[in-house]
């Protein structure tokens, strides 16, 4: 090591390993510091073989800090155990689907929670392999994505939730194309945050990039943080449209298809077999209308005044579990993106990275309160709080309902015998064996029995 005094500047320590990798530094043009570790990592092979690890760790104090830090032989354990917690959770989350599967209730936003463990058990395991080689930029890479996108997965999918609370406490609003386009459009742009933080994350690791390219993409690995700690807020203001805002005269008015055969949230609670099916069966007798109601969760007051599964009452809005797990893991999911982004726009090297880059911070959020928001998935039963009815077989659908007559028959009763509670309540409860509104043929085959019988020949 010699020490090389150079005019207004301090004296600076320059080993053999400063010389060395400024020395392959000056074959790629001398990009900016940090960049191309896996460009520098494979010449460094080709050149000494094994990569002595002093190689390794002056290389890694001059990597983009991260969120959780680089990992080292101390976050074995940590990461280990993490791996057996979402490896339990998926199990969990995986017997749950299998159940509701086997008795036809299909929740299919349960294979998310599924994806998301088996992303955070690969994630974690990751980090195990990394810390034996931090050189293999591929492992390195592919643990920082899957602790990172799942999250942002997460949080789409608690806006999907928030959805459906809207949609059934607004049923006109919430089934109209341009909310839908709405929605559509924000789950569209969690695609291009998912992209453009994968592209901004990847590139400086895989290729040479000057100083002014280095900074441009951290600018955009900052603008695509910021963006995913505004996300979050778009189901918090989804539920609050919802529950400030009542519903107006035609969501009371319009009929909603509830899963009237969720009798319990409780989390050992699963429906009866086949219930749904049964269900859909019974719109074969319906007329359009209620074929064509809007389908919506469960109210947890779903029992009262309802003709099998058809209701335009809904009452005060008395979700208040749903709204508190919808709640409290979007604010887990913000807190942690929140993080993220402070360490991003702290834009720091590895051996300048401050507190909140510390494994400990990361394991406490991304690991243990994530976890806990899994946990709450599975024990509040999302799968059954946020169950919406699945769309009506395509037989049901084709059915096209008769037009009546404008003239009254004999044997059709008069308006008048209907009173108020009766005309608001569904016809449906009227079933064809006490009630058959008359067609054009019986009419019309009525009419000319009756010529007949009056006739002098009958055939």
């Amino acid at each position: 090591m010699v020490d090389y005094p150079i005019p207004g500047y301090p004296v600076v320590n320059y080993t053999a390993t400063d010389g060395i990798m400024e020395l392959l530094r000056y074959q790629q043009n001398y990009p900016a510091l940090g960049t191309g570790q896996q460009v520098l990592a494979t010449q460094a092979r080709n050149l000494l073989g094994t990569i002595p690890q002093v190689f390794v760790e002056y290389q890694t104090k001059y990597q983009f800090n991260l969120f959780g830090d680089y990992p080292f032989k101390k976050d074995i354990v940590p990461s280990a155990v993490f791996v057996g917690v979402y490896g339990i959770l998926l199990i969990l989350h995986l017997l749950i689907f299998i159940l509701n599967m086997s008795r036809g209730h299909y929740f299919w936003i349960t294979l998310t929670y599924i994806f998301y463990c088996a992303c955070k058990i690969v994630g974690f395991a990751c980090r195990i392999v990394w810390q034996r080689d931090l050189s293999i930029t591929a492992i390195g890479l592919t643990s920082e994505v899957l602790l990172i996108i799942p999250t942002i997965i997460l949080v789409s999918f608690n806006l999907i939730l928030a959805q459906r609370i809207f949609t059934w406490r607004h049923p006109v609003g919430g089934s109209r194309k341009l909310f839908w386009g709405i929605m559509f459009g924000f789950y569209g742009f969690v695609l291009g945050i998912v992209a453009m933080t994968i592209m901004a994350s990847f590139v400086p690791y895989l290729h040479m990039l000057s100083q002014a390219n280095y900074e441009k993409y951290i600018k955009v690995q900052q603008a695509a943080a910021i963006l995913v700690v505004l996300y979050p807020f778009t189901a918090v203001s989804l539920i609050g449209l919802s529950y400030f805002f009542k519903p107006t005269r035609k969501d009371e008015n319009l009929y909603t298809y509830q899963p009237y055969w969720i009798e319990s949230f409780h989390p050992f609670y699963f429906v009866k077999k086949n219930a749904s099916k049964e269900a859909e069966e019974t719109f074969m007798k319906r007329n359009h209308n209620h074929r064509h109601a809007v389908r919506v969760i469960a109210a947890t007051h779903h029992h009262y005044n309802m003709v099998q599964g058809l209701t335009n009452e809904r009452g005060d809005l008395t979700h208040n579990m749903s709204l508190i797990i919808v709640s409290i893991s979007t604010f887990v999911l913000f807190v942690g993106s929140l993080c993220r982004c402070i360490v991003v726009f702290q834009a720091n090297y590895q051996k300048d990275s401050s507190a909140i880059c510390s494994p400990i911070a990361m394991y406490i959020i991304w690991g243990a309160a994530e976890a806990l928001v899994v946990l709450m998935y599975a024990v509040g039963r999302v799968d059954l709080r946020f169950y919406r009815p699945d769309r009506l077989p395509k037989k049901v659908r084709a059915i096209i309902t008769a037009e009546q007559s404008i003239e009254q028959s004999e044997e059709e009763l008069s308006d008048e015998e209907f009173d108020d509670d009766v005309r608001t309540s569904d016809l449906s409860e009227l079933s064809f064996n006490n009630y058959k509104l008359p067609s054009y043929e019986d009419q019309f085959r009525r009419e000319h029995e009756k010529e007949d019988n009056q006739s002098e020949f009958h055939f």
